[in-house]
């Protein structure tokens, strides 16, 4: 049996179901799962600027659900904020959920910080909230220490630059240009010596040779010095060894001993009764000489047989 249907209730059937595709439709640009389990959680904030219904949720970077309503409680002064997340996605009990910037427009967005808790959040529990500082807020916070530090560089500069100009006459200006001229000519010589260190690099070079010939030579005579120092050494601790005090002493005892008058000695030294003897010792034997010159014969007796 067919059912035939009227043209009115035919009329009434589809604007039934015209609204029932409306609202899945719209339910589902709201970011409602109509097909897979969701839980609700809820969040408290003091503070929802730039967050709206609708806005996405993510959880470690995927998109696990939407905020469905934000309320405001004026006995509290506070914002009660529902999620709907995908019951896949189970939730740490300290996990925060973290009201961030989405984009440098200042859209915003919420992102679930997973604890580390063994135990997991139920439907209708109530997260942790949390709100982390915007990129451009970040930005001006960087960058208002930096204005007053440039602001402050700036004004000392400007004291600077005042000091500079009262120092600076025009006295002063000239001798700096004078120093600066100067400056110019010792370039110019340096550059001079470069270009004839240039041009008598190959006279440098032999002559570095020569002095390296002559420190091989060096090298090679340093032996036989080695040689003599070793000796002398040995000479030196030879010497140490012998009893020089000893020998010193009996020389000093010597030195006394002749500088006693009444010693053997000294007595040769200090009379002059050696002296006496000597001379007359010379003379008989000079006279004794002259005697044999003149008369041989009393004294040289000659027999032939």
């Amino acid at each position: 049996m067919k059912l035939k249907l009227t043209k009115e209730q035919k009329i009434g059937l589809f604007a039934l179901v015209t609204m029932v595709a409306a609202y899945f439709m719209i339910n589902f640009l709201k970011g409602q799962d109509f097909f897979n389990k969701n839980n609700t959680y809820y969040v408290i904030y003091e503070n929802v600027e730039g967050l709206t219904p609708t806005g996405p949720v993510y959880f470690k970077g995927l998109k696990a659900g939407t905020v469905e309503s934000i309320d405001y409680k004026p006995e509290r002064g506070l914002f009660v904020a529902k999620f709907k997340i995908k019951s896949k996605f189970p939730i740490p009990r300290n996990s925060v959920a973290m009201i961030y910037s989405a984009d440098l427009l200042g859209s915003k967005a919420v992102k679930i910080v997973p604890g580390d808790d063994k135990i997991m959040l139920k439907g209708r529990d109530t997260l942790k909230s949390g709100i982390e500082a915007g990129m451009v807020d970040k930005l001006i916070g960087e960058f208002l220490p930096l204005k007053d530090s440039a602001q402050m560089l700036i004004s000392s500069l400007n004291k600077t630059f005042v000091n500079v100009n009262e120092v600076l006459d025009s006295n002063a200006k000239k001798n700096i240009a004078q120093t600066l001229a100067n400056l110019n000519k010792t370039i110019r010589n340096a550059e001079a010596i470069t270009r004839n260190l240039d041009l008598n690099g190959p006279e440098i070079t032999s002559t570095l040779e020569n002095l390296k010939a002559l420190s091989a030579k060096l090298n090679e005579a340093a032996s036989p010095l080695n040689k003599t120092v070793n000796n002398l050494a040995q000479l030196t601790d030879t010497l140490k060894e012998a009893n020089l005090a000893a020998t010193i002493q009996s020389l000093r005892s010597l030195l006394n001993e002749m500088q006693n008058p009444n010693g053997t000695i000294g007595k040769l030294l200090t009379t002059d009764s050696l002296h006496i003897s000597i001379n007359s010792l010379v003379t008989d034997l000079d006279n004794l000489i002259e005697s044999i010159n003149k008369n041989p014969k009393k004294y040289i007796k000659i027999s032939v047989f």
